[in-house]
């Protein structure tokens, strides 16, 4: 984003204004997006490659002791600690596996660069919790239907990464110009810009190809051009988070039976109950981070 200071017209709706700032900010790929943190790219980078062994990812991890520090308190959480106590990044790969721990670092690595918003942590805590049950979930409904679908963790997790993205963007608009925005013109500028910001953003990132697919096209799965079941599996995660986090299972059962994802995924309604059953489970997760 430019440093040169942006002058409001006297008089100015406040909404309209960062509105038309915002706008051209992104017609003009001038928009300032965080950046992926280094270690995350590694993270992505090693857990992609088919010839990574747990040692490697151990080793890249204990690179950044904070990270590995929490990495360890979410891999030991009291939802997965097995019988015997896990007391190295190595023995929790080989308890929980490569892909699951990969999946923890990359989370923790970014939610630390999202969730440093002043003045709008707890709006953007909410997003990124909502994100983590929706990765979750995303995981859960990939491993029901075989694993059918690549990086359903990462998908999903990043499927709304707009939302945070245009918090911070919207906040610095604020400032630079001094325009005060109430909570509802927020989530109007949240809501109108986050699909196009989550798109640049997960390019930029550099993130693979079906997951930048996933982020662009998930809302409107069935018209997606590519990865449509990954679209299909993020969309139906989606509205699982967004049911547990009202403690609406039951409902959640008897929308999704119905949704056109599940029918496209081949989940009935035995299906669709059986992973309302394991919502406890998945929030527990949610709680681990």
């Amino acid at each position: 984003m430019p440093t040169k200071r942006l002058h409001r017209l006297a008089g100015a709706d406040n909404l309209e204004f960062v509105r038309g700032v915002f706008r051209a900010l992104i017609t003009r790929a001038e928009l300032h997006l965080p950046v992926l943190p280094e270690v995350a790219a590694r993270v992505v980078a090693v857990a992609g490659s088919p010839n990574t062994e747990s040692a490697s990812l151990a080793r890249l991890i204990v690179g950044d002791q904070s990270l590995a520090a929490h990495v360890m308190r979410v891999a030991t959480s009291a939802i997965n600690q097995p019988r015997h106590r896990i007391e190295t990044l190595q023995q929790a790969i080989s308890w929980l596996g490569m892909a699951v721990i990969s999946d923890i670092a990359f989370t923790v690595a970014v939610q630390g660069k999202l969730l440093n918003v002043p003045g709008q942590k707890a709006r953007v805590r909410l997003m990124w919790r909502q994100a983590v049950a929706t990765a979750l979930w995303a995981r859960v409904v990939a491993e029901s239907l075989g694993s059918r679908a690549d990086a359903s963790y990462l998908s999903g997790l990043l499927h709304e990464i707009g939302k945070p993205a245009c918090v911070q963007v919207i906040v610095e608009l604020s400032r630079r110009t001094a325009t005060p925005l109430s909570d509802s013109e927020f989530d109007a500028l949240i809501a109108e810009f986050h699909a196009e910001v989550g798109a640049q953003l997960a390019a930029s990132w550099r993130l693979p190809e079906n997951v930048v697919a996933v982020v662009r096209d998930w809302s409107n799965w069935s018209e997606a051009p590519e990865q449509r079941e990954a679209c299909a599996i993020v969309h139906l995660a989606h509205h699982l988070a967004e049911h547990m986090a009202a403690g609406a299972e039951m409902l959640a059962a008897e929308a999704l039976s119905a949704d056109p994802a599940a029918t496209h995924l081949g989940l009935g309604r035995p299906e669709i109950l059986a992973l309302c059953g394991q919502c406890e489970h998945v929030r527990a997760l949610v709680e681990g981070y």
